[in-house]
C-alpha cells in the first residue's frame, strides 16, 4: 500500500532525519494519557486519487486515506511519549497550552486558537496547570486501523 501524499500549505513540511542518530533505547511511553473522546474515533474513508486546492492551500491524496477526528485531552504534567503517525495529523488547541517536541529542536509552545502539524518523529507536554484540550483531524493510509493509528519511538538521540 502506498502512503497517501498530503501537503496543506506551507504547515506541512518534511521532516529531515539526516540529523537523528540510531538508537537502541526502548520507546518513551505517555504520561497519563488520556483516550481520544469518543473512543474509538469514528473513521470515514477519503476517496482518492484527490487533489484539492483553493486560496494557497492543497490537499492532495494518491489513493484513498481514511480521516478521524476526535478530541484529545492532555491532563498537567501529561504528555505523548515520543511517537509517530502514519500520515499527517492536523491540531488544534481548544483549551489550555502544549508545548510540542521535534527531534533536535526545541519545544514550541501553542496555545488556544494556534494549530500545528504532526508529521514524523514528535512529543507533546502540557506543561500548564490546567487541562490542554486538542481538537485532532487524522489523515492515514487506507486500512489503518486501532494501534496502527500510533507507533511509540524512543526519544531521539541528536548530533552535539
Amino acid at each position: 500500500m502506498r502512503l497517501p501524499t498530503v501537503a496543506v500549505g506551507t504547515a506541512v513540511t518534511i521532516l529531515a532525519l539526516s540529523g537523528l542518530v540510531a538508537s537502541t533505547a526502548s520507546a518513551t511511553p505517555p504520561v497519563n494519557p488520556t483516550p481520544p473522546s469518543p473512543n474509538p474515533p469514528p473513521e470515514a474513508i477519503l476517496a482518492g486519487p484527490l487533489t484539492a486546492r483553493a486560496d494557497g492551500i492543497k490537499l492532495k491524496i494518491r489513493d484513498d486515506a481514511v480521516v478521524r477526528n476526535f478530541n484529545l485531552t492532555y491532563v498537567p504534567g501529561a504528555n505523548s511519549g515520543w511517537h509517530a503517525h502514519p500520515g499527517i495529523v492536523l491540531a488544534v488547541v481548544k483549551e489550555g497550552t502544549v508545548y510540542q517536541k521535534r527531534p533536535c529542536q526545541r519545544a514550541k509552545k501553542f496555545t488556544v486558537g494556534q494549530a500545528f502539524t504532526e508529521a514524523g518523529p514528535h512529543f507533546v507536554e502540557n506543561r500548564g496547570e490546567v487541562n490542554a484540550e486538542l481538537i485532532i483531524t487524522q489523515i492515514a493510509p487506507a486500512g489503518t486501523v486501532g494501534p496502527e493509528f500510533r507507533e511509540d519511538l524512543p526519544k531521539p538521540r541528536c548530533r552535539s
